[in-house]
């Protein structure tokens, strides 16, 4: 529905900013935070369209709050400054949303199913030369199953909308304004496999939308950790305007602890509430601050408790809460020989019970085969192989 001329663009500068939206990284632990963030951007025009290619300087605000469950809210404003007119113009993006989450079943085998729902309404503006300017919201269910090894998504999703956009095909001829009511209803999938810390698998989507119908395929490759997040995906959508192939590279990088790095690289998928079509390339870098963090963090004498005294030292509860996408978590330190000791879950919280010797110990946990240590620990320290570890005392019976 949309002519494919240089107005369409601007349209492709809304995929971009979409495709850095879904990069957040992972929260290790319930928390609020505020975050502001500077970078640039690079819009290529559609295929077989004859235009400039956009460049941006970016500045925004993102905050965002989340329960353990991984229930919260989130909102950003975003705005782009067109480094030349004959580039693209201005442009403001904005995003409100929640997820709600519910675990349920599954804990014994260290497998979780999780049920929610999804809400996210945006809103976008281009300025001149070609004046665009979109309202939508949209929302639906999803189910989750994950265990150590698979993680499956079925999303469903209905949206509804309004967009404008103002054409001038020459200086001296009038505006033409084009309103669409915006619409659609579909579902995606995506199934994965775990190697290592590797996840990787196959995802798919059908959308009925007011442009047309959208159906899409595609591989995905990602690579997590407790906070970092990377991930490389490869599409091939069926769209009214014919089959297109996107894909690209995007990443989530923590630079210390209140620094980040966001970024894509690639062809961005359509949209197809919005009926934003991809550019032939596009790419984007945003660095960002935290201003404000509130977290809600266990005290630190949660982390162990001692139950009792032994003739050698005590029993000892150890009790961690590690990320809510944790499928198997396992403490492991001195006491143990550095083996790994698996713990049972609760929801987001894990536990074990062992037996302690007396004297100091250096422990911590392996969640996903992958280092541990809670920014609350008592007494971090690093240890012989450079990692940090969190201090345990046992002073002996009658302590």
């Amino acid at each position: 529905p949309w002519p494919r001329a240089n107005d369409m663009r601007i349209l492709s500068a809304f995929t971009l900013v979409a495709a850095l939206a879904t990069v957040q990284p992972t929260a290790a632990l319930a928390q609020s935070e505020v975050t502001i963030e500077l970078g640039g951007s690079q819009v290529g025009p559609p295929l077989g369209v004859d235009a400039a290619t956009a460049r941006y300087g970016v500045a925004g605000v993102r905050a965002s709050k989340y329960e353990r469950s991984g229930s919260g809210l989130f909102a950003s404003v975003l705005l782009g400054r067109s480094f030349g007119a004959a580039s693209g113009g201005d442009f403001l993006s904005g995003t409100l949303g929640g997820t709600l989450r519910r675990d349920f079943g599954g804990r014994a085998d260290r497998s979780t199913w999780t049920g929610g729902f999804d809400v996210r309404g945006i809103g976008f503006e281009v300025r001149a030369p070609f004046p665009y300017r979109a309202l939508a919201a949209e929302g639906g269910p999803t189910l989750r199953y994950r265990s150590g090894r698979f993680s499956m998504r079925v999303d469903g999703v209905g949206g509804i909308g309004r967009s404008r956009v103002q054409l001038r095909r020459r200086a001296d001829s009038p505006v033409r304004t084009i309103d669409h009511d915006l619409w659609r209803i579909g579902g995606t999938t995506e199934l994965l496999v775990r190697t290592g810390t590797t996840w990787v698998g196959v995802s798919g989507g059908a959308h009925h939308t007011s442009g047309g119908t959208y159906s899409e395929g595609g591989l995905r490759v990602l690579l997590g950790g407790t906070q970092a997040v990377a991930e490389f995906r490869l599409d091939v959508w069926d769209s009214p305007l014919g089959t297109q192939t996107t894909g690209g590279l995007a990443i989530a990088i923590p630079v210390r602890s209140r620094w980040s790095l966001r970024g894509f690289l690639g062809r961005s998928e359509p949209d197809p509430l919005t009926l934003a079509e991809p550019g032939s390339g596009s790419g984007g870098l945003l660095l960002g601050r935290v201003i404000y963090r509130g977290s809600t963090t266990p005290r630190r004498a949660s982390l162990y408790q001692v139950l009792g005294s032994t003739a050698t030292g005590a029993t000892v509860r150890i009790t961690v809460t590690a990320p809510a996408t944790a499928t198997r978590v396992e403490v492991m330190g001195d006491f143990s020989l550095w083996d790994a000791v698996p713990m049972e879950r609760d929801r987001d919280r894990w536990t074990a019970v062992l037996e302690i010797g007396k004297g100091t110990h250096h422990f911590g946990f392996m969640v996903d085969d992958e280092w541990f240590v809670p920014d609350d620990a008592p007494d971090v320290v690093p240890d012989e192989w450079g990692r940090k570890s969190a201090t345990l005392v046992i002073e002996g019976a009658g302590s």
